[in-house]
């Protein structure tokens, strides 16, 4: 259970989208659930926080700027699949000197 007290690391949330918008969505959810849970943890979910945007006028090119502001603020990025978006996140924090763990 999170406290106030309680410093929380705040963990980037990789996962692919594009490919099968509700399942991924659902994945991701489930994967934040378990996270939380440990009461240490704040899973920070880009398919949660964009995923009503549709793919309009270049809005996902957005969102992925918004996404890179996101991991600068971050204590690590968990990669949970190998999607282009998945790619770009991790080629950022790499850059910026945020860890990468590759998850499964």
């Amino acid at each position: 259970m999170i406290t106030k007290a309680t410093k929380l690391k705040r963990i980037f949330i990789s996962h692919p989208f594009k490919s099968d918008p509700e399942s991924n969505k659902q994945k991701a959810e489930g994967i934040c659930r378990k996270l939380i849970s440990k009461g240490e943890i704040l899973p920070i979910s880009p398919l949660h926080l964009f995923s009503f945007v549709e793919d309009e006028n270049g809005i996902r090119e957005d969102i992925m700027q918004a996404c890179f502001q996101i991991i600068k603020t971050c204590d690590e990025l968990w990669v949970y699949g190998d999607s282009k978006g998945c790619k770009r996140e991790v080629e950022f924090a790499n850059q910026v000197g945020v860890k990468v763990r590759r998850k499964s």
